[in-house]
């Protein structure tokens, strides 16, 4: 027997194998065209064997052909998880058996660093290679280099770095630790100044440097004095100067020098009309944001400057400037006319003998003088330019193909501070499709077939919808194979512009198909994990949209720090094409840690408290995308919080629907009344395509009031168990539909939401009820605004028993920062109803003067706890509109109405405005500012109809049935108005809070 040795980079294949006849050994090559009768590999190191047998194509009952040899050697070797494959023939008199040896390639696995002065992920950053990569030895030095001259950018100048590696034969393996002996750091040394820093002397520099000689020297401190040092260049007029850290020289002595580089530049001198020097010069500053100020950098302040004054009515602003320099001065003149403040009294348009000015005036931002606030009128540039763009799209998209909307003529309107805007339009002729053909669409016929086309002959002629069929076809090719499909169009329109004849031409180009995946750079992860997120199969047509699905599904799974999908050339017999999948893992362990403040400055007792939150994730167990985690919060206080333990399959009974089990114990407030809940969950959830997620959940919870003499008398009389703990089983599905444009900050879009819950009997739960829920809201750009709407609505129907209760957790509530900014946080209901305004009053055992004595004299021997109390219901209803204004930066304002209602039950719901039990409306305002995780929210909200209700004082008095009834104490029977009263709705709510309403 023979070898044929090949070499871990090589591409082409010697050759294989001899055979071994009775008589003489056959010559190389023998092998081939004779049949496979067996396939078998050898290893010197554990292998995944279905991965291996996988990408093995060499099949037995075929002939052994060199391009089946040589692909497997390919496939093996992309894997990276080989450093040599060998294949072994020996003829028999059926065919040839042949033998591939397997020779296992080191990962580096784990990469550890021995004392590190600095943190671990700033080395891991500088290093040629990543734990999980084939070891390289060549790649050891110069990582030792690259920590090296880390740790000199923290003034480890002497630093010691040696590399370590032993190889694992069992699990070829190969852990590499850096022992690193930092040495003592350097200190600095007095910096030295490359450049002229005249008219400043070094020591005035160097007062805004903070690493001083003697002090611990790092990179990072001298580029943040460099910083400093160019800031205080420019605020003394030097805008255009620079100080920079070129280079750390040692010194002699074992310190480290600075080197600046310096570039005092001209005096920066402004000269101007209309607007002050100081603002010109700090708005400049402001715009260069640290980078050289130049003549484009005044240029685009023009710019941006004159549109700011139009935004304002200042359309007529002039704004002229002139840059004249020389080595010591650079002057900047600049002069402004902000001209009168206009607003547009009218738009107008000629020419537009085909569609009506309303519809004209629907497409254009820029609209005329109405309410002050939301439409001052004002004229801007941009958005006329933008809106003449609209109006030609939109005679465009209907025909008028050779239409013209001309530049706005402008003429004074009736006042001298109005305008009346005219837009010339000449729509010209309207053409037709006169004809429409497919050519070189052999593949493809129902795609390129006419009724699948959105242009039709006969219909107006569209352009954008020839572009929308151009990328029909040409995606339609993508996603069936052939990938390399081009699809161009050929319009022709005659003459007159009255008739259009299209012609797509294809070129379909060789249709590919999807051979084997091969998957590398996962050192925790299981291949076959992986590769159950491939969205395709091998031998079906390569499908761009399963190239994309791919990604995202492997990027959704939080374990990858980087997803790279390469398909390789096709092989041009087959048309067979691999994917490379490259994989750059992420770190599997956080830590979650940190400390909060709860606002509630409705709340009576202490709910506003600090409060830690920690936890613990591994989101790889076993190499398996399996994730589990700790997480806890707790306010000390008020003694709340929550205690959370999580599990992730991704792959729940082998099929691509994740499960995610956790188990849980919070203690929640629900206006004063803390409830405890102790439960487990089962949830699976799955996003189909991109914009729709589905998921199903199943909950067994134990829910408790944690004091039940915080529950008011309402409540215990309408729930009679709503003092004792009540477990519920509840499941049902949940439907999300997303198609906003930014999740924390959208601006145009809408999303679509709803669940529904079935609480049934099950072990000791005896909750029955079935919940929905559903919301909706849409985000639509107002000029610069956005203008978000919402509504929401929610039914309970209890069903069994009458005396079970719905959990006080699971209804309904209204008020607060997210439903009706009008009302206290889940007080807006109905009195008597689903809000009680009552006085609770519970008498003393211990004879001592009560709480009540002060407003009730009569009843000083009782405690009172005033409304109103919480009941929720099993109705809701809201409606949500802001307008979200921009006014600076990250700044914005916030105007809106909310609308809600709680009901008793959802029958009784009903669209009436105010009311003894219709819809409360509320407006109001508030600032809020973008944050990376959303906006902090400070509003201000007003109820437009404030009412007044009449309550008593009241307690709850146990029947000798044992049933409840609320009932005056004995002491009001005399004199029923001492223990009555009238309740008056706040005249407005504050609130602070983060993210958006909705």
């Amino acid at each position: 027997m023979k070898r044929l040795g090949l070499a871990a980079l090589a591409v082409l294949i010697a050759a294989t194998a001899s055979a071994q006849q009775p008589a003489a050994p056959r010559g190389e090559g023998d092998s081939y065209g004779r049949t496979v009768v067996s396939v078998t590999y050898t290893t010197d190191g554990p292998v995944d064997r279905d991965e291996v047998a996988r990408l093995i194509v060499i099949h037995v009952g075929k002939p052994l052909t060199e391009d089946d040899t040589g692909a497997t050697i390919r496939n093996l070797f992309a894997t990276r998880r080989f450093s040599d494959v060998r294949i072994l023939t020996s003829q028999t008199p059926d065919g040839v058996e042949v033998t591939i040896e397997l020779y296992r390639s080191f990962k580096i696995a784990p990469l550890k660093f021995s004392r590190p002065p600095i943190a671990r992920a700033e080395l891991r950053r500088v290093l040629p290679f990543n734990e999980g990569d084939v070891f390289e030895a060549d790649l050891l030095p110069a990582g030792a280099a690259a920590i090296k001259r880390r740790l000199a950018e923290d003034g480890y100048l002497n630093a010691e770095v040696s590399p370590e590696v032993d190889f694992d034969w069992k699990t070829f393996k190969a852990p590499v630790v850096y022992r690193i002996v930092p040495g003592k750091p350097a200190r600095a040394a007095a910096p030295f100044f490359d450049g002229d820093t005249a008219p400043f002397g070094p020591a005035e520099l160097l007062k805004k440097a903070h690493m001083k000689a003697g002090d611990r020297y790092r990179d990072s401190k001298g580029r943040a004095d460099a910083t400093r040092m160019t800031e205080l260049l420019h605020k003394n007029q030097r805008l255009t100067g620079l100080v920079e850290l070129i280079a750390a020289q040692p010194t002699d002595d074992g310190r480290i020098m600075p080197v600046y580089r310096v570039s005092v530049g001209p005096d920066v001198q402004f000269v101007t009309m209309g607007i002050k020097p100081k603002t010109v010069r700090n708005e400049l500053h402001d715009l260069a944001e640290g980078q050289v100020f130049d003549e484009d950098t005044l240029l685009f302040y023009v710019e941006q400057k004159k549109k700011e004054f139009q935004e304002k009515g200042r359309y007529r602003a002039k704004i002229d400037y002139a840059w004249k320099e020389t080595p010591e001065v650079l002057t900047v003149t600049v002069n402004v006319d902000e001209g009168p403040k206009l607003a547009i009294e009218k738009i107008a348009f000629t020419g537009n003998a085909s569609i009506p000015e309303k519809e004209l005036l629907g497409l254009m931002a820029t609209k005329k003088r109405g309410l002050a606030i939301l439409r001052p009128g004002y004229l801007v540039d941009d958005e006329m330019a933008g809106d003449t763009s609209a109006i030609l799209g939109y005679y465009q998209t209907r025909g008028w193909i050779r239409a013209k909307v001309q530049k706005p003529l402008l003429t004074e309107g009736s006042k001298p501070d109005r305008l009346i805007v005219t837009i010339p339009i000449e729509e010209g002729p309207r053409t037709v499709v006169a004809d429409v053909k497919v050519e070189g669409a052999e593949h493809a016929a129902d795609a390129a077939a006419e009724k699948t086309l959105k242009i039709k002959r006969g219909a107006f002629f569209n352009p954008y919808l020839v572009r929308d069929d151009v990328s029909a076809l040409q995606g339609f090719y993508h996603d069936h194979g052939w990938r390399e499909a081009s699809v161009k169009d050929d319009v022709r329109v005659s003459e007159d512009g009255l008739q259009a004849n299209v012609l797509y031409k294809v070129e379909e180009g060789d249709k590919t198909f999807f051979g084997k995946t091969i998957v590398r750079g996962n050192a925790r992860t299981k291949t076959s994990r992986v590769r159950r997120q491939v969205a395709w199969k091998e031998g079906e047509p390569v499908s761009e949209s399963d190239l994309l699905q791919t990604q995202r599904n492997l990027t959704r799974t939080g374990v990858f720090r980087r997803v790279d999908l390469r398909p390789q050339a096709a092989d041009p017999r087959t048309g067979v094409r691999n994917v490379e999948l490259e994989l750059q893992e992420g770190r599997p362990l956080s830590l979650l840690y940190g400390i909060g403040y709860q606002y509630a400055p409705d709340a009576s007792d202490n709910r506003s408290d600090p409060y830690l939150v920690g936890g613990i994730s591994y989101n790889n167990l076993f190499g398996r995308m399996q994730s589990a985690g700790i997480e806890a919060q707790f306010a000390p206080i008020s003694q709340r919080g929550r205690f959370q333990v999580s599990f992730r399959e991704p792959y729940f009974f082998n099929t691509r629907y994740p499960l995610t089990a956790l188990a849980y114990y919070m203690v929640e407030p629900i206006q004063d009344v803390d409830v405890r809940r102790l439960g487990a969950v089962l949830e699976t959830s799955r996003y189909f395509g991109r914009y729709l997620r589905l998921s199903l959940r199943y909950a067994y919870e134990r829910i408790t009031p944690v004091n039940a003499s915080d529950l008011s008398p309402l409540e215990l009389l309408n729930f009679p168990k709503a003092d004792q703990p009540i477990e519920q089983s509840t499941i049902g599905p949940t439907a999300f539909y997303d198609r906003r444009d930014d999740i924390i900050d959208p601006h145009r879009g809408y999303y679509v939401t709803g669940g529904y819950k079935f609480a049934f009997p099950f072990i000791n739960a005896e909750a029955r009820y079935h919940k929905l829920s559903m919301q909706s809201a849409w985000f639509k750009p107002v000029g610069r605004s956005v203008l978000a709407v919402a509504v929401r609505t929610g039914g309970i129907w209890p069903y069994g028993p009458k005396d079970i209760q719905v959990p006080i957790a699971e209804r309904n509530f209204a008020g607060g920062r997210s439903t009706n900014r009008a009302f206290d946080t889940d007080l807006l209901g109905i009195p008597g109803q689903t809000v009680d305004l009552d006085t609770h009053a519970t008498k003393r055992t211990d004879g001592q003067t009560g709480s009540c004595a002060g407003a009730y004299p009569v009843l000083s021997a009782y405690d009172c706890s005033a409304g109103p109390h919480i009941l929720g219901g099993n109705g809701f209803l809201s409606f949500n509109a802001e307008l979200r204004i921009p006014i600076w930066g990250a700044l914005g304002a916030t105007v809106f109405y909310d609308v809600a209602q709680v009901w008793k039950d959802f029958g009784d719901i009903h669209l009436s405005l105010e009311g003894n039990d219709g819809l409360r409306q509320g407006i109001g305002a508030g600032l809020r500012y973008m944050t990376p995780i959303g906006p902090i929210r400070a509003e201000f909200g007003w109820p437009i109809s404030p009412q007044t209700h009449a309550f008593q004082v009241v307690q709850s008095v146990t029947n000798p049935d044992g049933s409840t009834s609320v009932l005056p104490p004995p002491e009001c029977n005399p004199n029923p108005s001492a223990c009555q009263g009238t309740f008056k709705e706040k005249s407005g709510r504050f609130f602070l809070s983060i993210g958006y309403p909705f």
